[in-house]
């Protein structure tokens, strides 16, 4: 792991970094529909992030620069995690970084049954989970189901 990465919890102070990332087609090109984030969802979606004790949202840092976004939501059978990483800083091993942190971070707390969603054509991050022990639980054209168990 990258001891320069360091993860902090959502504030309205990151309200800025995070509609800049739901407004690129980049990120939002393979969570639900494709589209970018309007304003007022964007704005909704932090406020949940934010108020709501079944969602964690975390600012990834780097040299104290924002680069990503971990997230973590408690589903019925296990956390359901994910990630966006700022597209200037792709191709530089920060997504697995980061969701290797973030995973660090849910098993202790007790969080060890972990699941992340993946649209087929996403292949970075089917890639990214692949490497960190995730298994494809269930296939479908539009989503892929993966899952990790700590024991």
């Amino acid at each position: 792991m990258d001891p320069s990465i360091v993860l902090t919890a959502l504030t309205e102070a990151d309200a800025d970094f995070i509609a800049q990332l739901a407004a690129d087609k980049r990120i939002t090109a393979y969570i639900g529909d494709g589209q970018p984030w309007s304003d007022q969802y964007t704005g909704q979606r932090i406020e949940d992030a934010i108020n709501s004790p079944e969602i964690s949202w975390f600012v990834a840092r780097r040299d104290g620069i924002r680069v990503g976004l971990f997230t973590a939501v408690q589903r019925e059978q296990a956390t359901e995690i994910g990630y966006w990483i700022a597209p200037e800083f792709w191709g530089q091993g920060l997504a697995k970084a980061i969701v290797a942190l973030g995973i660090k971070a849910l098993n202790a707390v007790g969080f060890s049954q972990l699941m992340a969603r993946v649209m087929p054509e996403n292949k970075a991050s089917l890639k990214v989970l692949q490497r960190l022990g995730f298994v494809v639980q269930e296939d479908t054209a539009e989503l892929i189901t993966m899952r990790q168990s700590v024991v």
